[in-house]
């Protein structure tokens, strides 16, 4: 009697669910994973068929996001396991494994970088900074970590201005990969002086975002509450005329629409957009910079408008050479290669 009731009951429990997965409406977004989700695949003859309905599946279960943090906690909590999908948790930090060391993506990395490097001329001045994922900070020997010392002793060949020693956990947010704009000052100092400038000590205006909850806090399926993102303006940034080649309505330096959407990391430079030109009509030098870049670059390039006349920002994940070179012609300008450690071990992205 006893084993019939529980049969039943799973029965039930399977019919339950799978009503309800054909009565709600599907969603086309996760929120919390800041995702799209997958799609009912139109029907073919092939086995891709199969894993494109276990996907969607997957995608659509009811209460998946319920489930997800009910594992998460199991995981973390109850079996005390280090991490949960890659996912690791320690004093309020959220990390992604990046492990491990990938040496064919570093050697890619440097031969896309040679090649745009290629495009140049003798008149440019060519500077590299790499930025170091937080990762770099956990001091945690249960964590496998890629191999930093490696990486950056590769980049010693590329005359890399160094920021590690710089940086801190502290400068990045606890739900999200990036670093904080508002921890940068010490970073722009390096890199300004770096490159020949004389640095300048900018009085900005803080502006706060008190609901940013970054892309790993929908990863890890942990709840906790949502951090502070601050955006820094000053007269610079708010002159500086835009102009986004993906975005031509937006004209400014920040889009604040962005706060509320799925990524409000995407409030700097309009996030994901492949060719930037920056106007200062407050400096009259002349002097332009180009930045080829991936996301760390978006926080990073409004502190350093006050130093230039124009800044073109490039972000060759999205865009090849090809295209750019449609909008762009190298003449005398400062050439900047600003990516983190992310992008090095992972450099298919980066488009030729």
């Amino acid at each position: 009697m006893k084993n019939k009731i529980i049969t039943f009951l799973f029965i039930a429990y399977i019919f339950i669910f799978a009503l309800f997965s054909f009565i709600l409406p599907d969603k086309e977004i996760s929120s919390s994973e800041r995702r799209k989700l997958n799609k009912f695949p139109k029907f073919e003859f092939d086995s891709e068929y199969i894993e494109d309905v276990d996907k969607y599946l997957l995608d659509h279960f009811p209460l998946r996001d319920a489930f997800r943090s009910l594992k998460a906690n199991f995981n973390y909590k109850i079996l005390n396991k280090l991490d949960n999908n890659e996912i690791y948790l320690k004093d309020n930090y959220i990390f992604k494994s990046n492990y491990p060391t990938n040496k064919n993506s570093i050697d890619s990395f440097i031969t896309k970088t040679n090649k745009l490097k290629d495009l140049l001329t003798k008149d440019n001045n060519v500077y590299m900074m790499i930025i170091p994922d937080k990762n770099y900070y956990l001091e945690d020997k249960n964590f496998l970590n890629i191999d930093y010392d490696y990486i950056y002793s590769v980049m010693e060949k590329e005359e890399n201005i160094d920021i590690r020693t710089i940086l801190s956990l502290e400068d990045y947010y606890e739900t999200d990969t990036h670093w904080k704009q508002e921890k940068l000052d010490k970073v722009v100092e390096k890199l300004v002086t770096s490159m020949g400038h004389t640095y300048k000590k900018v009085d900005y205006k803080y502006n706060t975002y008190d609901k940013f909850y970054g892309v790993y806090y929908g990863e890890s399926a942990i709840n906790r509450k949502p951090e502070k993102l601050t955006y820094l303006t000053n007269e610079t940034t708010n002159n500086a005329k835009v102009k986004y080649l993906e975005n031509d309505k937006l004209t400014s330096v920040y889009n604040t629409n962005k706060l509320t959407g799925l990524d409000a990391y995407e409030v700097y430079l309009d996030g994901a957009s492949s060719f930037i030109e920056i106007y200062n009509s407050n400096n009259s030098s002349g002097k332009e910079l180009v930045i080829f870049r991936d996301s760390f670059g978006s926080s990073i390039t409004p502190l350093l408008i006050d130093y230039y006349s124009k800044i073109t920002v490039i972000d060759n994940r999205y865009i090849t050479s090809k295209y750019f070179l449609e909008h762009i012609s190298f003449t005398n300008q400062d050439i900047l290669f600003l990516y983190s450690t992310l992008i090095v071990n992972n450099s298919v992205s980066l488009k030729g």
